[in-house]
C-alpha cells in the first residue's frame, strides 16, 4: 500500500504539471511552461570564441580537484585575467544579526558584472570542467555578458556524499570574495547557478540550502538557477519501477555512501526537493522526456518550488538528449534569456 500511495501521488503531481504545459496558467508570476524539440548539435560546441579568456585552474581549496575556471566577458579589464589574491571574506564572520544592521559597512562593491558559476555532471564519480562541451558552455555564456565561474569537485567514490557538495559550496563562497568580486568585476548581487545531470542536482541543492548559510545571513545570496536533467530525489522513491536504472541506483549509493536505500540518511539530504523554502531563488528547470534521469524527477520538483511560490521557467524537450545535451541554439538562448531576466 505504501509503494501505492507513492506511485498515485506521482501520477497524480505529473498530471498537474503536465496539465500546465498545456494550460501555461496558475502558478506565482512569469511562472512558464513549455515543450520543445531539440536540435542534435550543442550549439555552444559550435561557435568560435575569439576575445574570450579563460583563467585555468584557479585554486579555491587545497584539494587537486579543488579548482575553477573563469571564463571572461570580451569586454573584460586586461588585468582580470589574473589569479584575486586568496583572502577570506569578511562576510564569513559577521553573525546573522550584525549582517543585518544597516550601520555596519558592506565591503562588498554596488556594481560589477553579473556571473553565473557552473558546475559539471557525470554521476558524482567522473567529469570534468575543461571537457570541450562544458568549457564551450563557458565561454559561450562569457560571450553573452556573464562572468562564468566553471568549478570541478571531489568525486565519489573516493570522496563520497558530502564532499563535493562542500566543494560547490566553498566554490560559491570564493565568487562571493571581495578579492573575487574585484578581481573580475562581479556584482554580489547578480549570481547564478548552472549545472547539468548530478552538476544540476548540486546546483539545485545549493539553491534550496542557501538560506541556511552564514553567507545568505550576511547579504550574498544566489538569484536564479540554470539545472539540466538535474536528479532530485536520491531517496528509495527513485528506486520504483518509474525510476533510474539499476546501474544509476548504484552509482547513487556510491556518491550516497551508502550500502542500500532502506539506511541511507544521505539520501534525503542529497535531494533538492526536499530542502525547498520560500527563500529558493527562481529556477529554470530543462529535462527531456524519454532520458535515462525520468522526466518525474524534474516534474515533482517543479511542483514543489511553486507550492513554496517559487518562480520557475519548465521546458519539456521532447527526446532523450541529456542534460548540456539539450541546448541547441533555441534551448541556449531560452537559458540565456531567463539569466538576464534574473541577473539584469
Amino acid at each position: 500500500m505504501r509503494t501505492g500511495r507513492r506511485t498515485l501521488l506521482a501520477l497524480v503531481t505529473a498530471g498537474a504539471v503536465l496539465g500546465a504545459l498545456v494550460s501555461c496558467s496558475g502558478g506565482p508570476a512569469a511562472d512558464r511552461d513549455e515543450t520543445v524539440t531539440a536540435e542534435p548539435v550543442i550549439y555552444p560546441l559550435s561557435l568560435r570564441y575569439p576575445g574570450i579568456d579563460v583563467v585555468a585552474d584557479v585554486p579555491y581549496g587545497s584539494a587537486d580537484l579543488q579548482r575553477l575556471d573563469v571564463c571572461l566577458p570580451p569586454d573584460s579589464a586586461p588585468d582580470t585575467t589574473a589569479t584575486p589574491t586568496p583572502t577570506p571574506s569578511p562576510s564569513r564572520s559577521l553573525s546573522p544579526s550584525a549582517a543585518a544592521d544597516p550601520a555596519r559597512a558592506d565591503p562588498r562593491p554596488s556594481s560589477g558584472r553579473p556571473t553565473v558559476m557552473m558546475i559539471h555532471g557525470g554521476s558524482w564519480s567522473h567529469g570534468d570542467k575543461a571537457t570541450a562541451a562544458y568549457r564551450a558552455v563557458c565561454q559561450y555564456l562569457a560571450s553573452e555578458g556573464f562572468v562564468t565561474v566553471n568549478v570541478d569537485y571531489r568525486l565519489a567514490p573516493t570522496d563520497p556524499w558530502p564532499a563535493g557538495y562542500d566543494d560547490v559550496r566553498r566554490a560559491l563562497d570564493w565568487v562571493f570574495r571581495p578579492a573575487t568580486l574585484e578581481t573580475y568585476d562581479i556584482d554580489p548581487d547578480r549570481v547564478g547557478l548552472f549545472g547539468g545531470s548530478a552538476g544540476g542536482n548540486l546546483a539545485a541543492l545549493l539553491a534550496v540550502q542557501d538560506h541556511e548559510s552564514a553567507a545568505w545571513a550576511a547579504g550574498d545570496r544566489v538569484r536564479a538557477v540554470v539545472d539540466l536533467s538535474g536528479p532530485t530525489d536520491l531517496t528509495a522513491r527513485s528506486t520504483e519501477p518509474d525510476g533510474v536504472s539499476a546501474s544509476f541506483q548504484r552509482k547513487q549509493l556510491l556518491y550516497l555512501g551508502c550500502r542500500a536505500y532502506a539506511d541511507c540518511p544521505a539520501a534525503q539530504q542529497a535531494s533538492p526537493g526536499s530542502h525547498v523554502t520560500a527563500d529558493t531563488p527562481p529556477f529554470f528547470v530543462g529535462h527531456s522526456t524519454d532520458e535515462f534521469i525520468p522526466l518525474w524527477e524534474s516534474q515533482e520538483f517543479v511542483a514543489t518550488l511553486r507550492a513554496h511560490d517559487v518562480p520557475v521557467t519548465f521546458v519539456a524537450v521532447e527526446g532523450t538528449a541529456h542534460s548540456i545535451a539539450q541546448l541547441d541554439r533555441a534551448m541556449s538562448e531560452r537559458v540565456v534569456a531567463f539569466l538576464r531576466a534574473r541577473l539584469g
